[in-house]
């Protein structure tokens, strides 16, 4: 027994072709790795644009239906009373403003800007957060969701119906 392990170990069968096999399959395990680690942190392209249209919709819907704080009236509503010009107001514009303002301020992704748009004939309420953002561009990346707003306006005199066009936008800046 002594005898064939000494002679195991003094006589070697590698050839060179199995160095340059085991040092190749080495190389392959490194370039996988490097590959696997480089696309495990990149987004799918398409699953993130899904994701900001998801949580742009869900911005559009908590504007429109969460209440204004201190008021029983929601975002939408609120502005669209204040671009219909009921009077008196429920809720004063400059507080409105502030109020939507820490809402998207709360609720937008990282790295992107929030558009409020509502439009009544020729009348616009148009809110940007943050204020350094400018308007959405042409060749812009962004998300729109967009809806109606329906006030029911029930006076002594008269009664309508008002619809207000609302959207949001979430885009890169």
């Amino acid at each position: 027994m002594a005898g064939m392990i000494g002679r195991g170990l003094r006589g070697d069968s590698r050839g060179v072709s199995d160095v340059l096999t085991i040092a190749f399959m080495f190389l392959i395990v490194i370039f996988a790795g490097v590959l696997l680690n480089g696309y495990r942190f990149g987004i799918i392209s398409s699953a993130a644009d899904r994701q900001l249209q998801l949580k742009t919709e869900y911005l559009y819907k908590t504007l429109e239906l969460s209440q204004v704080e201190n008021y029983s009236i929601s975002y939408f509503e609120s502005v669209s009373e204040n671009l219909v010009q009921i009077t008196p107001q429920v809720v004063p514009s400059d507080y409105l403003h502030e109020r939507i303002e820490n809402a998207i301020a709360y609720l937008r992704p990282p790295g992107y800007a929030v558009e409020v748009k509502l439009t009544h004939e020729n009348t616009l309420w148009q809110q940007i957060y943050p204020g350094d953002a400018g308007a959405p561009g042409e060749n812009t990346e962004k998300f729109t969701f967009s809806g109606k707003v329906t006030l029911i306006l029930a006076g002594a005199t008269e009664q309508r119906v008002v619809q207000v066009n609302a959207s949001v936008t979430i885009f890169k800046y």
